[in-house]
């Protein structure tokens, strides 16, 4: 048994598993400690602040962080200290700049109104900096399929962040100002531990080169656009509920985007794993391996996904009541859930075809894919809700961009790489078949 244990915790995507839902949970954690102890509008400027730093680092790691897995996986040694170095120089110009180009808005501080642009004003950059060793570290143990160091990195981070909120609430201290000032020691504490553990490569600064530097800016100039477009797409549907119904259809929509963290969880490990094996194949002209890689991931999860989709939708109302209590019963909030969850089914396809777009070069056709999912949606909501008045018409519109930031995505591949629906299903069937088969024959030699 203790064996069958070891050998889990060696298998990098049960890894990758246990590191997602690890984040996911304590991230649930950390959220329900702070509803319960911090007042409603400091818990709004809390919000606020998360979600513009967000925005923020979403430039510097759509700008950087797939270039780093593209250009680091499965490169020579020499090859990879050059990335890892050019990604340092590039990473820290950006994050300098943000924080030289905000200096001058702490003169004017006094003048805003406004407390919650002020906290962003003086916090944003700060963190922003402090994380600089933290984030990088991040994309390297991803790229070297490290998901041990992950999981006690975000075991750090997560602990830390934790404690020091159960400390304060304990002294009866909670507020904004106290849970900045914590946010802030828990980011400088893990951003140290990446520093001395030399997870985040430091030492290979000075190795970047002119050439390599640029070839991450050319390729992180499309893909940077596609986080922040990406960014952009998951948040306008809040902001459009919030004002075209009104803030009160807020929350019971975010119910239902909460439960879809049930399919977010493995697909986002898989991609994790995925990643760095397809950057691998494509970088070792292994074609062929490629698409098998592309196929099985996807299709294996998509194939998984269908009996999921199927409880969902029978079993909608218990999760709803269970994360947002009795009041959400008899709301949209079932019914949504239920429309994402059959919806969901396709989403690996959509992400894995999306991020095999990037891995062979061609991160403008998924920044031009998100774009047009973003139009769709923002048009798309304004006519729904003028149609249906409620809620259901920013689902019609989710429905619409998603089928056609897929539509366009797919073929976008084909054009580069063969493949089609019927194989990534036969190919992701015979992957959980062997899946399958070798958990039973481990089960019958334990």
């Amino acid at each position: 048994m203790l064996t069958n244990i070891r050998e889990r915790f060696k298998n990098r995507h049960f890894l990758a598993l246990i590191s997602s839902v690890f984040m996911s949970a304590s991230g649930l954690l950390i959220f329900v400690l702070l509803l319960r102890s911090m007042k409603i509008n400091e818990m709004g400027y809390w919000i606020f602040f998360q979600t513009a730093f967000t925005l923020f680092d979403t430039f510097r790691a759509g700008f950087l962080q797939t270039a780093l897995i593209k250009f680091y996986s499965g490169a020579t040694k020499k090859r990879a200290a050059e990335v890892l170095g050019s990604v340092w120089l590039l990473a820290t110009l950006i994050t300098s700049g943000w924080f030289i180009l905000t200096l001058p808005a702490l003169f004017f501080i006094h003048y805003i109104g406004d407390n919650s642009i002020k906290i962003v004003i003086e916090w944003a950059p700060i963190i922003f900096l402090i994380t600089l060793p933290t984030t990088i570290s991040t994309w390297r143990l991803q790229s070297d399929q490290k998901f041990d160091k992950l999981l006690y990195l975000g075991m750090i981070s997560q602990g830390i962040l934790i404690f020091l909120i159960l400390g304060l609430i304990f002294m009866d201290k909670m507020d904004i100002e106290n849970l900045l000032y914590a946010n802030g020691v828990m980011c400088l504490i893990t951003s140290c531990v990446c520093l001395f553990s030399g997870w985040s490569g430091l030492k290979y600064f000075r190795m970047f080169s002119k050439s390599c530097s640029k070839e991450l800016y050319n390729f992180g100039k499309f893909s940077v656009g596609t986080s922040i477009s990406s960014n952009l797409l998951r948040s306008s549907d809040v902001f459009m509920i919030n004002f075209l119904l009104g803030a009160i259809y807020v929350p019971i929509y975010n119910v239902a985007q909460r439960l879809m963290e049930v399919v977010e969880i493995p697909l986002r490990s898989l991609l994790v794993t995925g990643m760095p094996e397809l950057s691998a194949a494509f970088n070792q002209n292994r074609k062929k391996d490629l698409v098998d890689i592309m196929e099985k991931y996807s299709g294996m999860l998509t194939l998984v996904l269908v009996p999921a989709a199927v409880l969902a939708v029978l079993l909608a109302d218990i999760p709803v009541a269970i994360i947002g209590g009795g009041k959400y019963l008899g709301t949209e909030a079932a019914n949504i859930f239920r429309i994402f969850m059959v919806l969901s089914i396709l989403y690996p396809i959509d992400r894995f075809t999306g991020v095999t777009l990037d891995i062979i070069h061609q991160p403008k056709r998924n920044f031009f894919k998100v774009l047009l999912m973003l139009v769709v949606n923002v048009i798309g909501n304004y006519v729904g809700v003028q149609i249906f008045g409620n809620l259901y018409g920013i689902v019609f519109s989710t429905v619409l961009s998603f089928a056609a930031g897929m539509l366009y995505g797919y073929t976008s591949l084909k054009e580069f790489l063969s493949f089609n629906l019927k194989e990534i299903i036969v190919t992701g069937f015979q992957g959980l078949k062997v899946l399958s088969s070798n958990v039973f024959k481990k089960r019958i030699e334990g």
